[in-house]
């Protein structure tokens, strides 16, 4: 019976000793059990039960019950505009907790996907070719081309070289008739018959036709030597240029500028996408159900990045930290059901799980105690709480009491 009236004693009076159990522990726990509610007798006596039916094969160990904390920021930091959320809070997964002022990143985006719309709009523009009105352009081009290059290489037509004859004729009328004027007034000057200024009208009248038939002499010329051999090698290129823009139109973009194009677009949307990340970044967000632990900031703080901004206490993942004897390590392994009481709710029994036992042995910590005795190795074990009133926190001393009839 000595062990079973160990799992009903309370935390505090074992916390005060580490010796053996003497016999007036009993009797203060059989005190409690008589004193203790109906429902609180019943979670006490099936401890006591556990304790009778398994003999050395039970074992109870105290621990703290601990919870899984989770320090939440920003990858990329940035100025705080909204803190959502004070120490103490309850959040809900996936609830915004802090807001980072996001003008900067949201004008980038706003940017990068202009960018890409561009890129797709070239890419979009080569994949349909050129336009009909384009194709059609582009061969009167070449159409007038082949007309300026056939004009250059047969020269003047027959009829523009006699024109060109015509001209010069009556340039050359032109010129006798204002040579013989000119001579009339200088003759008429020496005699003093007429004045300086007569004479100077008529010797410019003389110069103008002669200025007049040597281009009219220049003009027949070129109209029976036709087109120099530079203007029609000028003709030939641009008759080849015109012709290699049509190829080109109606082959439509080559392969390798479809390619380049749309790489292109792919560099625009990845931008696109990295700042949209970024921009996620600025609401820091809670991974879980939880509850604010620490949170000292205030609108205007700088947060830097990767830089913890918040620390939260996971809600529903609570468990206690416990050592386990070397020579009990048989009655635990993970995965086996265990009970946990505290002292804060006696009499009442809560459920839990062996969730890992440490692969190394170590020395008892000081502030651990078992019914074992404090110098032996012991073996390190977590146990969740399956408990979802909330009536465990973080903090509280517990024991778990390990058994056959407890176990799975």
């Amino acid at each position: 019976m000595e062990t079973s009236l160990r799992f009903a004693t309370p935390l505090a009076d074992r916390r005060r000793d580490a010796a053996p159990l003497s016999f007036e522990r009993p009797r203060r726990a059989r005190e409690a059990f008589c004193q203790a509610p109906l429902l609180a007798r019943c979670g006490l006596l099936a401890l006591v039960l556990i304790g009778c039916g398994g003999g050395e094969k039970d074992l109870t160990v105290s621990g703290r019950i601990e919870a899984d904390r989770v320090r939440i920021g920003s990858k990329i930091g940035g100025r705080i505009e909204k803190v959502n959320a004070e120490e103490g809070d309850d959040v809900k997964a996936g609830e915004v907790v802090i807001e980072l002022e996001s003008a900067e990143l949201q004008a980038q985006l706003a940017q990068a996907r202009a960018l890409a719309a561009q890129a797709q709009a070239e890419v979009d523009l080569l994949a349909a070719g050129a336009r009909a009105e384009d194709v059609r352009r582009a061969e009167g081009q070449v159409n007038a081309r082949q007309a300026e290059l056939q004009l250059r290489e047969k020269g003047f037509r027959p009829e523009e070289v006699r024109e060109a004859e015509a001209q010069l004729a009556s340039t050359k009328s032109d010129l006798e008739l204002a040579r013989k004027e000119y001579e009339r007034a200088r003759k008429l000057l020496e005699s003093a018959t007429i004045d300086r200024e007569e004479f100077d009208r008529k010797r410019m009248v003389l110069e103008t036709q002669q200025a007049a038939a040597e281009i009219a002499r220049q003009r027949l010329q070129l109209r029976r030597s036709g087109s120099r051999p530079e203007e029609i090698s000028l003709a030939k290129a641009q008759l080849a240029q015109a012709e290699a823009e049509l190829e080109r139109l109606k082959n439509g973009a080559r392969p390798e500028e479809i390619a380049a194009a749309r790489a292109a677009l792919e560099a625009g949307r990845a931008n696109a996408t990295r700042i949209e990340s970024q921009l996620a970044e600025m609401r820091i967000l809670a991974p879980s159900d939880a509850m604010a632990e620490t949170l000292d900031l205030e609108p205007g703080d700088l947060v830097k990045p990767g830089e913890a901004a918040a620390v939260l206490i996971r809600k529903g993942d609570n468990w206690v930290r416990c050592y386990v004897p070397e020579n009990r390590l048989g009655l635990v392994r993970p995965g086996k059901k265990v009970l946990i009481t505290v002292d804060s709710y006696p009499g009442e029994v809560f459920p839990g799980i062996v969730r890992w036992v440490s692969a190394e042995a170590e020395f008892t910590p000081r502030n651990v105690q078992t019914s074992e005795k404090r110098a032996e190795l012991v073996f390190e074990m977590k146990v969740d709480i399956k408990e979802k009133d909330g009536k465990l926190r973080p903090g509280m001393y517990a024991d778990v009491h390990i058994g056959e009839e407890a176990g799975p």
